[in-house]
């Protein structure tokens, strides 16, 4: 089975590779302060996963971004519970081509819409989301490191232990504490 699992991630990541070679991103710095439309990835395996999920996008929504959120159940049929959640978009495994790239035509689209952030929530790898992170055009992009060769800017290292609800309050504490030129301008504008 281990040679078969092989054969499907080194035909993913070509196919990756080859996509990558026309991805144009027009890269810039994002905070919480500069950030108006954000995107969140990850993987659900339970409730507690998407209640998670659900809660950064909550927080996220009350700062008026306008949040929206992609994720991945890795089962075969999506559990009635999860497809009740309105502003969330999910597939599964059955939507999937055989060596893990989205098949879904909203996974296109999302990819091109040009975010300020991309979160990427995922703790280890998985191959639908690692394709959705690495050909979207966010213009900023945080995850965890969770696999080498992974498309963010800022990256989050966390042990593989930890949680999504820790991933989170991480990705949330360094987008507060970083600062970008922009944000600078426009708190000096404010003060004079």
């Amino acid at each position: 089975m281990k040679i078969i699992d092989n054969i499907k991630r080194n035909a993913g990541l070509k196919a990756l590779s080859k996509s990558l070679r026309t991805l144009k991103r027009n890269k810039f710095v994002h905070n919480l302060v500069t950030a108006r439309k954000i995107a969140i990835v990850g993987v659900v395996n339970s409730n507690k996963d998407f209640d998670e999920i659900n809660s950064l996008q909550k927080f996220l929504t009350e700062k008026n971004m306008q949040v929206e959120v992609f994720v991945y159940y890795p089962g075969k049929e999506i559990p009635q519970q999860l497809l009740l959640r309105k502003g969330i978009n999910i597939f599964n495994r059955n939507e999937v081509n055989w060596y893990g790239k989205p098949l879904i035509p909203f996974v296109d689209q999302f990819c091109r819409v040009e975010y300020d952030i991309l979160i990427d929530l995922s703790l280890v790898e998985q191959f639908p989301i690692r394709w959705i992170s690495s050909l979207s055009c966010s213009r900023f992009k945080v995850g965890s490191l969770n696999y080498v060769g992974n498309p963010y800017d800022l990256i989050i290292n966390v042990d593989n232990k930890k949680e999504i609800p820790y991933l989170s309050e991480q990705i949330i504490h360094y987008l507060n504490i970083l600062n970008n030129r922009f944000a600078q301008d426009k708190e000096e504008n404010t003060v004079n």
